[in-house]
Formats: structure tokens, C-alpha cells, sequence
């Protein structure tokens, strides 16, 4: 476990009564570029005292190898959104200071321009450098007499260890009381004289503008920006909040699963979350309040969603506990397999001779031959999202198709990812990759193709060279017969046989997880399942460890779910229907239109019109303006995931 570093109390005794009266407070903004629902700059805006608000672009911080342009690229949107609405509430220049450095040098001139009183920030559940940094910081500030204070945004417990039988009691009643704490919407409130009288105390020490990711020097293979992934800022997060509360979300139970429903059936907030253009209390307080009279599906959708915040914020939760996660696996049992990145489940010949370089590439390229995985892959590299059950099964082909090491794909994924969030991450590549030790989630990435995408429309979208296939073999092209005897043409061969692979590495690892338990080594782990829910009084405890293809349902408890579903497997008997779903992700408000039937967007995947409806559809996509096609692939339908 690690504690949040605190900084020093009060200024030093040495501090002449001039420096004091000159001393300024400093707004640290990391992962909370906005207005609503921000503590740190509620209180230097009330506390008299002349201020900077300050954003750092760390070379350390950027040199992780997560890091990609289009992260940098959101952040600035957002920056220039709020710096956008700090001039209209104050009438004056630029608001915000930025600067490039490493924080403590950066701190250390600042200080030496004008004594700082005052550090104030959010908390961080960030990954091993940026703790390393706050670490630094807080022996800075000790140094200096600055009192450094650290408010949280979120629902993470600093101090609190996974070896303490009561550590979600105390998690779950700490994140009850900081939900019921009502969301500011103006910082400025308390302010006297209101927002343009504390603007006027706002000092602008000299800055750096707004840096792109070429400026700022990442490498050239992750400067480049998405050229379709959202874009950032409050504005933009509170538009998109709204649109799921009043249109999109009544499709979120049931719709989240399949690759093109869950565009617009998720909330698409996850990277306004990540990277705090919008907070988690408020999206909560929202959801409740709409909450309120729902009735039907929208009920429904609104129950599951508010699961998934919950769900997330218990993983940040469980990293922040082991913050080593990000490097090591929770279940050594067989780590003595891996050779470079590559586990050895079986013989390498059922690697097809590909080296670990090979498998690597296709994977991160999407070039592996298998229509669904790569599809999922080219719609990351130029979109930067695609929804949770498709991120569950590339995972799961790295790991248990390719033999792939979970810390090979990590980075590559992250960069991918444009809401990357460690707390979330990490611990949510371990469950994937069966390294917590409790359980095994593969995919079967044909069978998820038939259910997800079985008119191939999702594939068409995003894999060019099958897009000539108008029939369901495009979900399986190795089967079609080609004149030539090979594959169809442009595409490529399969890199794996599926089943084969699969079975090898789900032999080996259920094998040395049940050693891992046996052992008492699991009870360590064992905490990682905690459940969202109490379980019910005198419910059995199941085997938990086999599961395929499996999400947390609406209103049990996850782990429950997982192992009544794998329990139903090995009875031979069907399991339960549920709507499987994912954490909150989603798309874009409707509009009007004059073509008739639904349409899916070519480009990006949008769903216009409602096909169930006699209204006139949009003649153009509502999302990216694209003209709707003469010839529109099928409007692809919305499927219900029956656990097996």
C-alpha cells in the first residue's frame, strides 16, 4: 500500500512578515482541468490571497511509456476550454500559466519569484512515476515551508491496506459519504466579489502556451494525434453527460456489448473521467438525480450504469492498495514460463513459427488474420476507443492465442486507449490476463465475432480489405475458397490456430492457479474480488475461477455472476440471460433528417435514425457529416449476450 505524500505545515518561523504578505497560493492542475466540482480552486478563489494557476508539462511524466499525442491533445483542449471560460468570468488574458519542467525545478523558480503559502491539488491514483514525482514534491515542500494540501476527487482512500479484512467496509463508506457532498458548480462562489474580483488576484508569473506532443518531443511513433477520437474539455464532457441523460442511455442495458451499438448505447464520459474534465461526483450526482421517475429501460440502463461507476472506482480503489500492479503480477504461479514476453504454454509450434516480434506487431497493427481482433485494433489507432467487451477480448487474444506476456501489450494499449487511467489500466489487464489468480476470462474471438458483429458491419468499417464480402463468411474469411487456394486477397492468413492455443494456455494457468490457491497464497488475492455488493445472507460461495466471455450484471455481485456462470457451464446447462455490459463509455446526440430507415455511418459508426421508427432519418451522419451512402450496410442489431 502506499500513502498519499503530504506536504509541510505552515510556513517556516523563519519567513519575515513581508515575504508572507507577498505569498501566493498555487492551483496545481493535473487530472482536473475544469470548473465544476473543483475544491483547489474553490479555495484559493475564497481565500484572498493573490494566486496562479499552474499546469506542468513534465518531461518525466511524459516520457512514460503510455503516453500518447492525443493525450496530450485532449489535455489541451481542455485547458483551452477552461482558460476560455475563466476570460469570459473575468475579462481578462490568459488565466492559466503553463510551463515545461520537471516539477520541483519548476516550483523551486517560482518560489523564487514569489513565496508560495499555499500548494493546492487533487489527489492522483496515477502510476509509479507520477508517485515518484509527488514523492519529490513533498520533501520539497517540507524544505520550503509550503503547506501542501491534497483534496480528493475521487472515491480512492489513501492509506489503506488489502491485508485489512475491513478495508472495503471502510472504502464503500467513504465513497457513500464524498457522493452525498454536493458537486459545486461555480468555484467561485465563495469567493467575495465573485468570480471577476478573485480573477483579479490571478498572477501570471510568465508561461509556455499551450505545447503539442511534437513540440513537447515525444517520440514520432506517438506524436501523432487520432484523427477521430473525441475531443476534450468541459464543455464537450457536460454536452456529452447531458445527451446520455436525455436521449442515449435508454439503450445502455443491451447495448453496450456488440462494437456498433455501443458507440452511441455507452456514455463515452471515460475519457472526460480520466482525465478529469468532468468528475465522477458529478456524473454521479447526475445520474441519480435522472434517476428519480425513471421507469422501464431507462430504469434499468441507468441502475446498470451506475454499477459500472461503481465498479470503477473500486479498481482505482485496488491499485491505489497495490500500486505495484503496473510492473508485477498478483499471481506469480507461472512466471517461471515466461521467456522475454512470451509465456510458454506448450509446444512453440503451435506459435505457427512466429517469433515474439511477429506476433507483437500483427497484434499491435492489426494484422493478425482474424477479421473481429483486427477490426477492434484499427478502430483504437484511429479512434481511440472501442467499447469494454471488445477491450476484454483483445486482451484475451494477446494472452492466451498469442502466448503474449499481459506487461508486453500494456503500453501499446495505453497509448491506444484515450481514456487511459492507471487505476484503471492495470488492474483491469491482470483480471483479463488471469493474473489476479481467482479467475479466467478467454474469449473465443470467432464465437464473440458471431454475436457481437454477425452481419459484419463492424469489420466492413474497419478492415478495408474484407469489406468486398457482403455475406457472415467475412467473420471466418479462412473458410471461404479461394481460386488460388489461399486467403482472400490483401488479407492475412490466420497467425494462430484459436483452439489450440487457447486450450494450451488455459491448461497450464488453471493448473497453476489452483496450485496458487491450494497453497494459501490466493488468500492475498482473494481481497481483488471484493464484491460491489454485499452477497446475499446464506448464499453459497461458488467456484469462481472458470469464466468465458463474462461481464458484471446490472445488480449482482461480479464475482458472483463469473462463477454461476462457469458453474452453469460445467452442468451442461445454459446460464441465466443477462445484459452484458461495460464501464461507462457511449456516443453523440441525435437529430432530424429526410432519408428513410436507419443507417449506420460508414466512417464512424454512428447509428442514425431509430429503425424501429416511421421518422425520417438523417440524410447525413450526426456525428461526423459524412453523407449517407446510396447502398448502406444493414443496420446492425442489438444483441443480447446470453453468459456461457
Amino acid at each position: 500500500s502506499r500513502r498519499g505524500p503530504r506536504g509541510g505545515k505552515g510556513a517556516t518561523s523563519s519567513a519575515c512578515s513581508g515575504e508572507r504578505s507577498r505569498a501566493m497560493d498555487v492551483v496545481w492542475l493535473k487530472r482536473d482541468v475544469r470548473l465544476r466540482d473543483h475544491k483547489p480552486l474553490a479555495l484559493a478563489a475564497s481565500g484572498g490571497r493573490p494566486f496562479c494557476l499552474l499546469f506542468l508539462y513534465e518531461p518525466d511524466q511524459l516520457g512514460h511509456e503510455a503516453v500518447h499525442g492525443s493525450h496530450v491533445a485532449f489535455v489541451n483542449e481542455g485547458l483551452e476550454d477552461m482558460d476560455g471560460h475563466l476570460r469570459m468570468l473575468g475579462g481578462g488574458a490568459e488565466y492559466i500559466t503553463t510551463r515545461r519542467g520537471e516539477a520541483t525545478q519548476v516550483f523551486e523558480d517560482l518560489h523564487t519569484w514569489r513565496p508560495i503559502m499555499r500548494l493546492l491539488s487533487h489527489e492522483e491514483t496515477g502510476h509509479g512515476l507520477s508517485y515518484a514525482r509527488d514523492r519529490r514534491m513533498t520533501k520539497w515542500c517540507r524544505s520550503h515551508g509550503v503547506e501542501w494540501r491534497q483534496l480528493p476527487q475521487s472515491t480512492v482512500v489513501r492509506g489503506l491496506s488489502p491485508a485489512d479484512e475491513s478495508w472495503y467496509e471502510t472504502w464503500h463508506a467513504h465513497l457513500e459519504s464524498f457522493l452525498q457532498v454536493e458537486a459545486e458548480e461555480d468555484p467561485f462562489a465563495e469567493a467575495e466579489g465573485g468570480a471577476k474580483q478573485a480573477l483579479g488576484r490571478v498572477l501570471r508569473p510568465g508561461g509556455v502556451g499551450f505545447l503539442g506532443p511534437e513540440t513537447l518531443g515525444l517520440p514520432p511513433g506517438r506524436a501523432a494525434d487520432r484523427p477521430q477520437r473525441q475531443k476534450g474539455g468541459e464543455s464537450r464532457a457536460v454536452d456529452m453527460l447531458r445527451s446520455f441523460l436525455l436521449e442515449r442511455g435508454e439503450k445502455y442495458s443491451g447495448g453496450i456489448s456488440s462494437p456498433n451499438s455501443a458507440w452511441t448505447a455507452c456514455s463515452r464520459l471515460s475519457p472526460y473521467l480520466a482525465w478529469g474534465h468532468v468528475s465522477v461526483r458529478t456524473v454521479w450526482q447526475q445520474v441519480e438525480g435522472r434517476k428519480q421517475g425513471a421507469k422501464g429501460k431507462w430504469a434499468k440502463s441507468l441502475r446498470a450504469f451506475v454499477c459500472r461507476l461503481q465498479w470503477r472506482c473500486v479498481y482505482s480503489q485496488r491499485f491505489e492498495m497495490r500500486c505495484w500492479m503496473e510492473h508485477r503480477n498478483l499471481c506469480p504461479a507461472w512466471e517461471h514460463l515466461l521467456q522475454g514476453k512470451t509465456y510458454m504454454y506448450g509446444n512453440d509450434a503451435l506459435l505457427g513459427g512466429k517469433t515474439e516480434e511477429e506476433r507483437l506487431q500483427a497484434f499491435e497493427q492489426g494484422r493478425t488474420g482474424f477479421p473481429l481482433v483486427d477490426a477492434c485494433m484499427r478502430c483504437l489507432l484511429s479512434t481511440g476507443w472501442v467499447n469494454f467487451r471488445m477491450r476484454c477480448m483483445l486482451v484475451s487474444f494477446a494472452v492466451y492465442n498469442l502466448w503474449l506476456d499481459w506487461r508486453a501489450v500494456a503500453a501499446h494499449l495505453g497509448r491506444c486507449f484515450l481514456d487511459f487511467e492507471p487505476g484503471i489500466h492495470y488492474p483491469q489487464l491482470q483480471m483479463q490476463a488471469g493474473t489476479t489468480g481467482i479467475d479466467m476470462r478467454c474469449y473465443s474471438v470467432t464465437k464473440q465475432a458471431k454475436e457481437q458483429d454477425p452481419k459484419g458491419d463492424f469489420i466492413r468499417r474497419h478492415v478495408p480489405e474484407l469489406f468486398g464480402i457482403r455475406d457472415a463468411s467475412i467473420l471466418e474469411p479462412w473458410k471461404i475458397k479461394c481460386p488460388n487456394g489461399g486467403v482472400v486477397a490483401g488479407y492475412v492468413p490466420r497467425i494462430v490456430d484459436e483452439l489450440k492455443t487457447s486450450k494450451a494456455s488455459k491448461t497450464v494457468i488453471a493448473e497453476l492457479q489452483e496450485r496458487f490457491l491450494s497453497g494459501g497464497a490466493g488468500e492475498r488475492s482473494r481481497h481483488l474480488a471484493a464484491p460491489l455488493n454485499e452477497r446475499p445472507a446464506g448464499q453459497k460461495k461458488r467456484n469462481q475461477r472458470f469464466c468465458e466471455d463474462a461481464e458484471p450484471s446490472d445488480e449482482l455481485d461480479i464475482m458472483a455472476l463469473l462463477s454461476q456462470s462457469a458453474s452453469k457451464r460445467r452442468r451442461g446447462g445454459a446460464a441465466p440471460r443477462q445484459d452484458a455490459a461495460a464501464t461507462g463509455l457511449g456516443g453523440l446526440a441525435r437529430g432530424g433528417g429526410s432519408a428513410a430507415g436507419a443507417w449506420a455511418c460508414p466512417r464512424c459508426t454512428l447509428l442514425n435514425g431509430n429503425e424501429s421508427s416511421t421518422a425520417p432519418s438523417p440524410a447525413e451522419c450526426e456525428a461526423c457529416g459524412l453523407p449517407r451512402p446510396e447502398e448502406s450496410p444493414a443496420t446492425p442489431a442489438r444483441i443480447t449476450i446470453e453468459l456461457d
